[in-house]
């Protein structure tokens, strides 16, 4: 029965024939809608209060309903408490007319701020570029969140790295080594104090950097810190080889204030093309041939130092991120506002004229050999005014020595002889002195009986040669002759006697000595006249000059006895020079 039926109870819709639309019509209800013009609006007599689904309050909205009432329990009635004046302004609530209380102004507070949250602008510091450049940060400016920021921390992958940068690398993360922060914000103050200190001892700072983006960099830090740059391919043996490849680099020498001095025109033909004193490199892997060249001249480097770079190539290494123009633009910047407070620093010292550095061992060498050149040069062109200008004196060539040449006035003979012969006086024993004035007035006596007997002899040959020309005269002037030599004699002085004594008549005897010499040069021209006038013409000058030398001073009571000495014995000299001329003379005029 189970089967018979099952067919039947299943399959009976399934089989049956799909029913008519005829059918459905009428088992439907067609119904339409009428529209009205003006719908009446029916007024509710009480408030109706429309039913709200109901709201799921958490369990931590419930403890803090709790705790809210909790405080407000504890307030009641706080408005009334007070007596004296409000320490708030009095706000009413939208409910009710009395005042709220603080703790109503702070919820309302609150409510107001957590609606309002979403509203209104922010301050954000954004990265600008263009400001690293134009506004770089200074050396007292590093801070950790600004190198973070600036990217100085990213390496390069872990099978790229260097083994000798594993003291800069703070870890790996996703198999990029990162630098440490601290390491390196050490690092670039170092490096800064190096640049500040060159640039106020008045160093040649070079920086380079050039990669893509770094010439504003490189040119911006150089400009701050009155330094060079250089943004393209560095020219090998621009260092070791500079006399060839910088032979048409100008120079110019300047003061301590950066003035250009002149007179170094010489100085500049023949210097040798400058070295930087200090190189400041921002990729160091683009320019190994640069830092190879300081290496063999001994000149400091700097240069920042990724993961995969070599630090032994720098002196002072900076670890940072060398890809990164930003990191790069922090770096550069910082050292470019050193070199700019070391120049103002220097700067600063001018200004009280202080000199923070010394002249080069080449500047002093030509400074040396142009004052030597210069010296010589004055001289000669005094020399030829001494020998072109005639009429000077002793007295103004010595005004015009002085004043050329810088020299102080000599002193006079005079001078310099009392000078020495107060010294002497002073300094040597007084039995020393004794005997030497002791014998130098031996030596002058024994002069003086030589030339009483040349005198002698020169007489005898005069009266010979005057006797058969003119007898009269000279058997008038013979007595007056020897009466003069006869005063001229030469008496042995006695050993008893003072120094000064024996100079007094030493003295007395040279003044008759020069009598006799002026009779005899008279006699001697009145001989040599008739006979040969010609010679006699030519030969009276040389005579009256002798004689004029053979003068004698007298000596000033108050002269030394050593000055008095000296004088005579010139006289001597002069004496024995006019005697050996009228010898002459007379000789002559035999003939």
């Amino acid at each position: 029965m189970i089967l018979r039926n099952a067919p039947v109870r299943h399959c009976r819709h399934t089989m049956a024939s799909p029913i008519s639309r005829s059918i459905l019509r009428r088992m439907s209800t067609q119904v339409t809608t009428k529209t009205e013009a003006t719908p009446e609006v029916k007024e509710w007599t009480t408030s109706q209060t429309a039913s709200a689904p109901p709201k799921i309050v958490s369990a931590a909205r419930k403890k803090q309903r709790i705790v809210q009432d909790g405080i407000l329990s504890l307030r009641t009635n706080s408005a009334h408490e007070h007596k004296g004046s409000t320490w708030t302004t009095p706000h009413k609530n939208s409910n009710s007319a009395t005042p709220a209380t603080p703790a109503q102004q702070y919820r309302e507070w609150q409510r107001i701020q957590a609606n309002t949250r979403s509203l209104g602008s922010k301050l954000v510091k954004r990265y600008i570029p263009t400001e690293l450049v134009n506004n770089p940060p200074g050396p007292e400016d590093i801070t950790l969140e600004l190198l973070l920021a600036s990217q100085t921390h990213i390496g390069h992958k872990t099978s790229l790295w260097n083994p000798a940068n594993s003291r800069y690398i703070y870890g790996v993360r996703q198999g990029v080594h990162m630098i440490s922060l601290e390491t390196t914000a050490a690092h670039l103050r170092r490096a800064a104090r190096v640049v500040e200190e060159v640039a106020y001892k008045a160093g040649l700072i070079l920086f380079v950097g050039n990669r893509k983006g770094q010439m504003e960099i490189v040119t911006q830090a150089a400009e701050m810190a009155g330094a060079c740059h250089l943004f393209t391919k560095w020219t090998p043996g621009g260092i070791t080889n500079r006399d060839v490849i910088l032979k048409m680099a100008g120079t110019k020498v300047v003061d301590h204030k950066d003035v250009e001095l002149p007179g170094f025109e010489n100085y500049r033909g023949s210097a040798r093309p400058l070295m930087p004193d200090l190189v400041v490199c921002l990729n160091p892997l683009e320019n190994y041939t640069l830092l190879y060249e300081c290496g063999l001249k001994s000149i400091p480097t700097i240069g920042v130092i990724d993961t995969n770079v070599d630090p032994s190539w720098v002196t002072y290494t900076i670890p940072a991120n060398d890809d990164s123009l930003r990191a790069m633009a922090v770096v550069g910047g910082v050292l470019g506002r050193a070199g700019q407070r070391g120049y103002q620093r220097r700067m600063a010292d001018a200004k009280k004229d202080k000199s923070t550095w010394q002249n080069p061992p080449d500047i002093v060498q030509h400074m040396s050999r142009e004052k030597k050149v210069a010296i010589a040069e004055r001289k000669n062109v005094m020399g030829q005014m001494q020998h072109n200008l005639e009429g000077f004196n002793e007295e103004e060539q010595k005004i015009l020595r002085e004043q050329f040449y810088g020299e102080e006035p000599e002193a006079a003979d005079s001078d310099l002889v009392k000078v020495m012969a107060e010294a002497a006086s002073v300094d040597v024993n007084p039995t020393v002195s004794g005997s030497t004035s002791d014998s130098r007035l031996t030596s002058i006596e024994e002069e003086l009986s030589g030339l009483k007997a040349a005198a002698e002899a020169i007489e005898a040959e005069t009266h010979s040669a005057t006797k058969p020309t003119e007898p009269a005269p000279a058997s008038s002037e013979q007595p007056i002759i020897s009466e003069v030599v006869v005063e001229a004699q030469v008496e042995a002085q006695p050993a008893e006697l003072s120094p000064d004594s024996r100079l007094a008549s030493i003295e007395e005897q040279l003044s008759s000595l020069k009598a006799v010499a002026e009779a005899i040069e008279a006699e001697a021209q009145s001989a040599t006249k008739p006979t040969e006038s010609a010679p006699a013409s030519s030969e009276e000058p040389v005579v009256s000059q002798v004689v004029v030398e053979a003068q004698v001073e007298t000596q000033p009571a108050e002269s030394t006895s050593d000055s008095r000495l000296t004088s005579i014995e010139e006289q001597l000299s002069g004496l024995k020079d006019a005697a050996e001329a009228i010898e002459a003379d007379i000789k002559s005029g035999k003939q």
